[in-house]
Order: C-alpha cells, then structure tokens, then sequence
C-alpha cells in the first residue's frame, strides 16, 4: 500500500517556525531536509508521512525549543492556510466547525484520524493517524495547540478546555505548554486529544460570512471528491447515509446500491480506510440528532423515526451512549 500524503502545510510550518526561532535563512533549512523550494512554494503539493514527520524532528531539533509544536502554532496563530481553514473559519456554530474538519481532514492527510466524541459530560476532540504510522510529538502538540487557538478565536473565549491530553511522557519543562493551553495537562494518555464542556459547541463563530461560506463548501466537495481513494469513497459514503437514514434495517442495502457497489465491497473497503459502516451510521446518527434536537418543533419521536432507529427505546439508549443524557434532558 503507498505512504499516505500530507499537504505541504506540514512541511512548510515547521520550517518557517525554525526560521524564525533560528535566524537561518529558509532555503538553507529546506536544504538540510532536502525539501526543495519549489515544492515548500506550491501551494497543491503533497508529500509522504514520513517526510513531514522528519522535517518536525530536524526543526524541533534545530531550533533548540522543547515546546516546537506550541511555538509553531503560536507562530502561525489562526491564520487561514487554505480554503479548508477559510470555510472553518465561517461556520455557524463550533459544533459544525467540528463537523467540517471531520469531514475534510482527508485534505490536510491522507490518513488523519481525528476524532470527535461526547463522553458523558465532555466532549473530546482526539488526533491520530490509522495504521502504524511514525508520529512526532512535535506536530501532535501543534496540531492541539492550533485547534485551541482557532476556538479561541472563533468564540472570543480562552478558558475553554477542561483538559489536555498527552501521549508523550511528563516534560522536564511543560510551562509553555501550560501558558499555552491554559488547562490542566495529562501526560501519558492513550491519546491526544482536547478536552472541552459540551456546551462550548453549542457557541457561535464570531465574523461568519455565510455567503462565503456557501461558495467554499461545493469547491471542498469536488476537492475531496477529486482525491481519490479510500478517504473520498467514505466522504461520499457518509453523505448517502445521511440522506438515507431512514431506511432503517435496509440501509446498508441501500447505501452500497447508491454508490453502485455490493456491500461486501463496501464493507471491505471501509475496513481499509480504517472504519466501518455501523461506526459512519453512528456518528451520523449523533450529529443529526444534536442538530434536530436544537429544532423545539421536532419531537424526540419524530427524531428517532428520522434516524432510522426501530423505537424510541433504542434512540435514547444510543443517545445516552453519546452523551450521557436522555434526549429530553439534553434539550432541557
């Protein structure tokens, strides 16, 4: 199987992030790591996993800052790199920005995993790549580090995380990472990952334009359709689930017939891209029934039918499952 790709953003930070903390010219950095700059100049170009991983270890190395990560998404802030930031940027609410990125992450890597999930009375947003891939706690600590800084800016709040989670091992220095995420830290989770109050996604994004909003989203379609493989097939997937939830039992029949494949293919297909369709129904189901209960003329009933489940029993198990409340006590 080839190496996933990486937009050049992941190349190019780390580098401009060692530029300014060294004083060494770019194009002397970019030598070193033999990126060329040509490529660090084209905006569309893509590189391998392993690559970008290696140029985030030489630069944290080169720069002498055991914080790189933090420094680096400091150094950026929360600057629109491309058209998908842009879109984040206009959301309506932080519940959809996180809706948007999940979708769209194949456009940043071809094998990002980032993760959303409401655990009783938290919600999480966890980083990772499928598969064995090599990591760098570096680019890990940036990733979480910018996220927290385009909420910040998208609400106008800064203390909005409960917790922030580690992979790596204690610091002998963590104040950087301290000031900067403003939250307590957990080194040596089982992930990486921002910890947030459920009602944080329920907080408006401040200067939205939804007209631009509205031009962005069909060019990220074709973009995301364009790429090919495994991350465009289960994006086109997901969209067929959404509009066929209410197929109930018959839905896998009638999501594999409207992509024009067999379910086994399907099935298969989706154990490569490292998911599965009863985990895509899933997390559509919760995001649909969030955004339906915010509606005060749909009834939990109506709700339930709509998502496809069998009776109302079952929609609030499964609701509780997500969140760790009953549907009417969440609208309340």
């Amino acid at each position: 199987m080839a190496e996933p790709r990486v937009c050049i953003q992941s190349v190019r930070v780390p580098l401009l992030a060692a530029a300014a903390r060294t004083g060494r010219p770019l194009a002397e950095l970019a030598q070193r790591v033999r990126v060329s700059p040509s490529t660090i100049g084209d905006a569309t170009a893509r590189v391998p996993h392993s690559t970008a991983i290696a140029v985030w270890e030489a630069m944290a190395s080169a720069s002498g800052e055991p914080a790189f990560g933090v420094f680096a998404a400091e150094l950026v802030g929360a600057a629109p790199f491309d058209i998908v930031d842009l879109a984040l940027a206009h959301t309506a609410d932080v519940a959809t920005m996180m809706r948007q990125f999940l979708r769209y992450q194949a456009l940043y890597h071809e094998a990002n995993d980032a993760r959303f999930e409401l655990r009783g009375e938290l919600a999480v947003l966890g980083h990772r790549f499928r598969g064995e891939l090599p990591r760098s706690r570096h680019l890990s600590q940036f990733l979480l580090a910018v996220w927290t800084i385009k909420l910040r800016r998208a609400t106008g709040r800064r203390e909005l995380l409960t917790e922030v989670r580690l992979r790596d091992p204690a610091s002998s220095d963590a104040a950087p990472l301290e000031r900067s995420f403003a939250a307590p830290l957990r080194f040596g989770a089982d992930e990486d990952a921002l910890v947030f109050p459920p009602e944080v996604l329920g907080l408006p994004v401040q200067g939205v334009d939804a007209g631009l909003a509205r031009t962005l989203l069909p060019q990220l379609e074709h973009e995301l359709r364009g790429r090919g493989g495994e991350a465009a097939f289960v994006a086109e997937l997901r969209a067929q689930v959404q509009a066929l939830l209410g197929e109930g039992d018959t839905l896998a029949r009638s999501v594999a017939r409207a992509l024009g494949t067999s379910e086994r293919t399907m099935q298969r297909r989706l154990r490569q891209a490292g998911t599965s369709l009863r985990d895509v129904v899933d997390e559509v189901r919760r995001e649909a029934a969030l955004a339906q209960l915010g509606r005060p003329d749909a009834t939990v009933t109506d709700i339930a039918f709509m998502l496809g489940f069998s009776d109302l029993s079952a929609f609030s198990r499964a609701f509780r499952r997500w969140t760790g409340a009953s549907p009417s006590e969440y609208r309340g």
